[in-house]
């Protein structure tokens, strides 16, 4: 019983940092999102480097490619400025001159697919943020739902009535049933959700919350083969109860990425 407390409060304080920081500033929640990308970073470069250094001259590399591209994202730098990102290989490659123990390919590509799989969807949920009308975005909240909801409900109907295991090597724990239930939730809750997010079409609506159902899964299964690789339980401590905020977030990456390509494409 105690456990479960200190998860719901862990949850809730999280939860809260989410919905409060989008409803009142765009900014904030951009500062909020940047102080998830740096704790995530730092988690996942554990994985695979030792060094302390270099793990925290990455994490402060992802800082410096989000708040650039935030301010051109917010409109308050000229989109000519994202030249300045071609630096950052151009540091990290001077920085690994002076590497005389480590791997100098394994830690460069760790470097690379970090940002690629933590900095950039992060990146593209300020985008969306940004690029919608009004004071925030009624989007980004309704799919944080759903992915709050596909989580919950798939734990929920795995708990009550799991059996056959949706993907053992990975993750032994998820079911097809849990799979099941969560997609159902979601395409319910999204269609109750629909007038809320202001779009104009309801199929448009429903195959996209099918994608973030079916994203979530698969973001969270390649967190979880990252975890067994670096034979870790979870990505960090900072949520008791939950783990790391990697942990926390590893949907929402493949999620975003997702809903950016389908609204560019679709709408």
């Amino acid at each position: 019983m105690k456990n479960l407390l200190v998860r719901t409060l862990s949850g809730a304080v999280y939860v809260s940092l989410i919905i409060g920081s989008l409803l009142i500033d765009k900014t904030l929640f951009a500062l909020v999102i940047l102080v998830f990308n740096a704790i995530a970073f730092y988690e996942f470069q554990k994985f695979g480097i030792q060094n302390k250094l270099k793990v925290l001259w990455n994490v402060f590399l992802s800082i410096v490619v989000f708040v650039l591209s935030h301010f051109i994202i917010s409109g308050d730098l000229e989109q000519k400025w994202l030249s300045i990102l071609i630096l950052v290989p151009l540091f990290q490659l001077g920085i690994e001159l002076f590497n005389k123990k480590g791997k100098i390919f394994e830690t460069l590509s760790f470097s690379i697919v970090s940002v690629l799989y933590i900095t950039l969807p992060l990146i593209l949920l300020n985008w969306i943020n940004y690029s919608s009308q009004g004071n925030f975005s009624r989007l980004v909240l309704a799919v944080f739902v759903l992915v709050w909801a596909n989580d919950s409900f798939a734990y929920l109907s795995g708990l009550a009535f799991g059996k056959h295991k949706l993907f053992e090597r990975i993750t032994p724990k998820k079911t097809w049933e849990g799979f099941v239930g969560g997609l159902l939730a979601t395409l319910i809750i999204a269609r109750l959700l629909f007038s809320f997010t202001e779009l104009n079409s309801v199929p448009e609506w429903e195959i996209l919350a099918l994608l973030i159902a079916l994203a979530s899964v698969f973001g969270d299964f390649v967190e979880s083969m990252f975890k067994r690789s670096a034979g870790v339980k979870d990505s960090g401590n900072i949520m008791p109860g939950h783990g790391g905020i990697l942990d926390r977030i590893d949907s929402l990456l493949f999620v975003f990425p997702v809903v950016f390509i389908y609204f560019t494409l679709v709408f």
